[in-house]
């Protein structure tokens, strides 16, 4: 009581005229360290369901994802545990710690050699250092991940958690459906996709509006279910709510319009298709025959599906309205262009890399010169170094040593998953097939697809650190097969006794 009483007469002060920045800055201190035990106990669930989450408040400076935040304060309590508890240990599997470790020596040496890290939101001169900012959280909240092992009774709440999360970007497009009164909303949850979505009803064709939220919206419910149930359940005719439920969310995506979206999904579903076994099965010739006879009744009537979802299929042989294929095809050619003026440029930055550093005004120059010349060059993108290629955008920044670096981490990550799948418990091999699965799909779509190593590599991280998180540091015996252990103890008996 006799810290309370006074501390409440403070801040009924300071409340007292909320609209002063010194005032609401007291007032957040005074809540943030009231907070601090509820932090340090709950840090690790909270940036699990963070991680994919919409929540962006407006208050954070270049409205950065609130698990960044999480993540500093988790990193935070996370070394303090360790400096206090010598039992609380980080959950170290050592050639991805020193994979990533190398990754941020990368980057911070480039952004000290190329111009530093300038963020504009606070200040900054320059732009491009939130893209620095990207990378060292995507890096740093691997390690909050694994500070903890997630305790086996949660591990389901934590794996819905995590993928569900994702659900949270739908609120922003429901708000600009339901209404002015609901706008309130866009200053918590992120505004990137909606925002796509008022510019594509002013000044496009309005059937061609395209609702990207719902592609992530749909990405995290299949991924969730794949992770829960897996091919074999969600194909189980005994419950067939399950196989219904995942067409339709699949259906649903398509609204985005994203090639991307359906290559990915078809990508994690060959891939967890194989890790379960179910090419040797009667699956197998039965999923073909459904998809065969499928695409030979939908593919020659695509023209009739929405223009938007057209968009997101018309890389596959069929029939397709010509605003679709025009609206895909002007895309594919813009990216080309910007590839071929890309590549000239990569071995000037082969071994010092160009950074993310951005001056300004020359990007305004660039936007200003593409708008005269009716909008059909990538001058922008170019100086503002977004690629849409995920090689380009790690030697263009970092040169070779990034590559190395990066390959580096996804070959340690393919490995240490694929550990948790084969060795792990089996109370977790449907999910860590999953892992394994849409890990290895994502890297394989960032080499010849779409990519971006600024955005992706939290998408890397996160799945990585969930599989750590869940399976804890398998020993090094488990790492080798059961079946070679008893071949070589069969040769070593037949040697002796010979």
């Amino acid at each position: 009581m006799g810290l309370s009483l006074p501390l409440a007469v403070l801040v009924g002060y300071f409340l007292a005229e909320p609209l002063e920045l010194g005032n609401t800055a007291v007032v957040l201190a005074v809540v943030g360290v009231l907070c601090v035990p509820l932090l340090m106990r709950w840090y690790h669930p909270l940036l699990i369901f963070l991680w994919n989450s919409a929540i962006n408040p407006i208050v954070l400076p270049g409205r950065a994802g609130l698990w960044m935040v999480m993540t500093c304060i988790g990193l935070l309590f996370a070394v303090l545990n360790r400096a206090v508890n010598p039992k609380a240990r980080f959950i170290n599997i050592s050639p991805v710690t020193y994979s990533l470790l190398a990754l941020a020596a990368v980057a911070v040496l480039t952004a000290f050699l190329t111009g530093g890290i300038g963020v504009r939101s606070l200040g900054s001169s320059q732009y491009g250092g939130s893209r620095y900012v990207n990378l060292l959280m995507g890096i740093a909240g691997y390690f909050v991940l694994t500070s903890r092992r997630i305790p086996p009774h949660r591990a389901g709440l934590y794996v819905g958690c995590f993928f569900l999360s994702g659900l949270t970007y739908a609120i922003a497009d429901l708000a600009l459906l339901a209404g002015p009164q609901f706008h309130f909303l866009l200053y918590i949850f992120s505004t990137n996709y909606a925002g796509d979505q008022i510019a594509y009803q002013a000044g496009l064709n309005p059937s061609l509006v395209r609702i990207r939220g719902t592609s992530i919206v749909a990405s995290a419910v299949y991924t969730y279910l794949l992770a829960r149930f897996g091919i074999r359940g969600i194909l189980d005719l005994t419950r067939p709510w399950r196989v219904l439920v995942f067409l339709l969310v699949f259906a649903a995506g398509l609204g985005g319009g994203f090639r991307s979206y359906v290559v990915l999904f078809g990508l994690t579903f060959v891939a967890l298709f194989y890790l379960e076994g179910l090419h040797r099965t009667r699956y197998l010739p039965i999923l073909l025959g459904v998809v065969l006879v499928g695409s030979a009744i939908v593919l020659p009537q695509a023209y009739k599906l929405p223009l938007v979802a057209q968009r997101g299929l018309c890389f596959l042989p069929g029939k397709f309205d010509a605003a679709a294929k025009q609206s895909a095809q002007v895309s594919v050619e813009w990216r080309v262009d910007m590839w071929k003026q890309v590549l000239p440029e990569v071995p000037k930055y082969l071994f010092l890399g160009k950074g993310y550093a951005l001056d300004p005004n020359d990007l305004y120059l660039a936007e200003h010169s593409a708008y005269r010349r009716q909008g059909g060059t990538p001058s922008g993108s170019l100086v503002a170094g977004d690629y849409h290629s995920g090689p380009l955008s790690t030697l263009i920044p970092f040169g070779v040593f990034g590559m190395i670096a990066f390959l580096w981490f996804l070959g340690t990550g393919v490995r240490t998953l694929y550990s948790n799948y084969k060795f792990g418990d089996p109370a977790y091999q449907t999910v860590n097939a999953l892992l394994l699965a849409a890990f290895a799909a994502r890297a394989l779509f960032f080499f010849v697809g779409f990519g971006s190593l600024h955005s992706d590599i939290f998408y890397f991280t996160g799945l990585l650190g969930l599989g750590v998180a869940l399976n804890g540091a398998l020993p090094a015996t488990a790492r080798v097969p059961a079946e070679e252990l008893d071949v070589g103890v069969e040769l070593n008996t037949e040697y002796i006794k010979a």
